[in-house]
């Protein structure tokens, strides 16, 4: 009896080793997660992590180390660099490569990983360009970049390259293409004939209407809010044709006009500063007009060849008859109104100052005559940017002031100024959707959008560079975002020719040929057709 019972004591033993060599085997914690050693499930104690199929470019680096790790989840060990990785592979060839991991864990178990390595071409960068009058201005990585913040243009502009695979190119106009209809009409052409020369055109808010007859642009508005949702509702208003919008910017239009004078002309005089007349409220016709009769008188001493008013009436008018409570083409009902009562009593205004011989008799447009030029003319209407052009108003050896156009006495509305030229961007017609979009895609990533603010605070820090008074950049911010789109100019017939508003109502105004009246309705019919023909 004692020897059976000896026996099967060592029996139970045995029994009993087994259980917990069977316990230990798993883990001691449930198994662990994929077995391992005589655990019952009969997994690997090794297990190899960050194995992925992958896909690079040919020629790209490549590590196959990088991200793979292994452990041994019975003991913890880290078997990482005890990886054997077999297989070939050839970065600079094309082709799918197979890759092998194994590592031995603490049973003695091997575990193996396939892991697929694609080597494929290199897609071609795709040229988005973009034509300029000026790529100097625009292309951040040219040596003569004359813009602002070039590194952070730079920037950008490899950022975008790199997440589209594009390349940007800024090219300019060709010769054929110099400015106004002849590079309208070399856009349409190329888009004509099947080959845009650009997949962004820099233009103007004033060829926008003759791009889009031309079927030389595209509209934008499917894109405004996703990709172009930092556009602004000035920009898209300036851009809009037809009830599409097809012209774009950064920032927004701002007002650039308005009435410069000799300051140190002025302070010789000893009269009234305009621009504090303007800041006190009371710059008005009436206000004008007298204060140009004292300039009058007091420059009479210094002899003949001074005047108070410089450049041609015509400019004068373009921007009063708006502060009449008037329009020239009104944008809104797509109507003529130079020839109705608001504009013609503009006219007659400038009229009775040019009899008054307030004028120069022999102004000229933009730079100015040379009596302008030698300080010997008082006033001298101008955009902000001649005051800093070689071919304007640099070299000029007085300083400036600035004084917006005055209103007239009956007008009760906003200040409002009108706008044409403005420099915008197009979408050329002519490729794919698909490309058109990367085209737009690209071009907005590559801007700098500012706030309002910051664009204000950036405007002011502009003027503050170029004027000596603080009353001046005053006059200027409180009138710098009342821009309103003028379309007098966008109609197709060409400012100088001999029977646009702007030289029949310069002439009417001087005295020569018909009265304003009789001017403004021999020329009705001819922008009346224009204004059918594009927009109806």
């Amino acid at each position: 009896m004692k020897k059976i019972y000896a026996v099967l004591t060592l029996a139970l033993f045995a029994i009993f080793l087994v259980a917990c060599n069977n316990n230990n085997a798993g883990g001691g914690n449930g198994g662990g997660n994929n077995g391992g050693g005589d655990n019952g499930d009969d997994k690997p104690t090794a297990e190899i992590i960050g194995v992925v199929d992958t896909t690079i470019n040919v020629g790209d680096d490549f590590d196959p180390k990088a991200g793979v790790t292994a452990k041994d989840r019975v003991t913890g060990e880290d078997l990482t660099n005890s990886i054997e990785i077999t297989g070939t592979y050839l970065t600079n060839t094309k082709g799918v490569y197979t890759i092998t991991y194994t590592v031995v864990g603490s049973d003695g178990k091997e575990v193996s990983v396939d892991r697929k390595l694609t080597v494929q071409e290199v897609s071609a960068k795709v040229d988005i360009v973009i034509m300029h009058g000026a790529p100097y201005e625009v292309d951040p990585f040219r040596q003569d970049y004359t813009g602002k913040q070039q590194a952070i243009r730079q920037q950008l502009q490899r950022q975008a390259e790199e997440k589209y695979n594009v390349r940007v190119r800024y090219i300019e106009y060709p010769s054929n293409a110099p400015w106004g209809n002849d590079r309208v009409q070399a856009i349409i052409n190329a888009s004509r004939s099947g080959n845009p020369m650009a997949h962004i055109y820099w233009t103007t808010s004033d060829w926008t209407q003759a791009l889009v007859s031309g079927n030389a642009i595209v509209p934008v508005d499917q894109y405004l809010s996703t990709i172009g949702k930092n556009i602004t509702e000035e920009t898209k208003t300036l851009g809009t044709f037809k009830e599409k919008v097809y012209a774009f910017q950064t920032g927004k239009p701002t007002v650039e006009n308005g009435l410069f004078f000799n300051d140190d002309l002025l302070e010789e005089l000893g009269i009234e500063n305009p621009a504090q007349l303007f800041l006190d409220g009371e710059w008005t016709w009436s206000k004008f007009e007298a204060w140009a009769k004292q300039a009058q008188t007091k420059l009479a001493v210094q002899g003949d060849d001074y005047a108070v008013l410089g450049g041609n009436p015509n400019v004068y008018a373009q921007y009063m008859v708006p502060l009449n409570g008037g329009t020239l083409i009104n944008r809104r009902t797509l109507t003529v109104g130079f020839a109705q009562k608001t504009a013609l009593d503009t006219y007659d205004f400038l009229v009775s100052l040019w009899q008054a011989k307030l004028f120069e008799t022999s102004g000229q447009y933009d730079a100015g005559s040379p009596a302008w030029q030698a300080g010997k003319v008082l006033m001298h209407p101008g955009a902000l940017w001649f005051k800093n052009a070689d071919n304007r108003w640099k070299n000029l050896n007085f300083d400036l002031g600035f004084v917006p156009y005055p209103r007239s006495d009956s007008y009760k509305g906003k200040y409002v100024s009108p706008v044409s030229g403005v420099a915008v961007y197009n979408l050329a017609a002519g490729y794919s959707a698909d490309i058109q979009e990367l085209a737009f895609k690209v071009w907005n990533e590559i801007q700098i959008w500012q706030t309002d603010e910051e664009f204000k605070n950036e405007f002011e820090d502009a003027l503050i560079q170029s004027y000596n008074k603080d009353i001046y950049i005053d006059a200027i911010l409180e009138i710098y975002d009342k821009a309103e789109l003028e379309l007098i100019f966008a109609l197709g017939i060409g400012t100088y020719d001999a029977n646009s508003w702007f030289i029949k109502i310069n002439n009417a105004i001087k005295g020569i040929g018909d009265s304003p009246r009789a001017a403004m309705e021999s020329i009705l019919p001819t922008y009346n057709a224009k204004l059918e023909e594009l927009y109806k």
